[in-house]
């Protein structure tokens, strides 16, 4: 009897191998034959799964997407700093599989800018972060939040990452939550003055 195999996982496999030789190599590191190897693949087996080179890294960018999505569904309601805070941790680099997302979603993300394939998975990504900075503003300060203090939010979100990525692979990210705390808490108190 032929094997069976989960297409869904397999998929989920190749992009996780995808994922690491983009993070050691480099996005031009990442083509058919390099992602097979290190899968442990043949090259036809993962042609089947992604025809072009294309195919694969929007995959490997939207997977990384919905894995912060799904993590993010997992949390309780944001009610106070403290819970804005741990949504907005999990956005974060502060583990090793979260570093390795954020290390190809700011591969990918800067390679979606001269390529059209990748471009709406990108953007896509990129409006998700913004729906949650939106989200926890709103709930920090009562109302309908301006699109500056969005804004703000979401490029210290970007730097933090940023921050924790180019920082040595097992480096301290100690200073991060209390910065995002920090903030957080300013917005919170801003709400409240109005």
């Amino acid at each position: 009897m032929p094997k069976l195999i989960d297409h869904a996982a397999r998929e989920v496999e190749v992009a996780e191998a995808a994922w690491r030789v983009a993070a050691r190599d480099g996005v031009r590191g990442v083509s058919v034959r390099s992602v097979a190897a290190e899968a442990g693949l043949a090259t036809a087996s993962l042609r089947r799964a992604f025809p072009t080179q294309a195919s694969l890294l929007a995959y490997c960018l939207d997977l990384a997407r919905r894995r912060a999505t799904a993590r993010l569904a997992d949390l309780a309601e944001v009610t106070d700093v403290d819970s804005a805070g741990a949504v907005l941790a999990e956005l974060l680099p502060l583990d090793a599989g979260r570093r390795l997302e954020a290390e190809v979603q700011i591969a990918l993300g800067v390679a979606a800018l001269a390529d059209a394939d990748l471009r709406p998975v990108a953007d896509a990504a990129h409006d998700d972060v913004a729906a949650v900075c939106r989200h926890v503003v709103q709930a920090l300060t009562g109302r309908e939040p301006d699109e500056d203090r969005v804004a703000h939010l979401h490029a210290l979100l970007d730097g933090l990452a940023l921050h924790l990525v180019r920082a040595p692979a097992g480096a301290p990210g100690d200073r991060v939550p209390r910065l995002l705390r920090e903030h957080l808490a300013r917005l919170a108190g801003e709400g409240r003055t109005r």
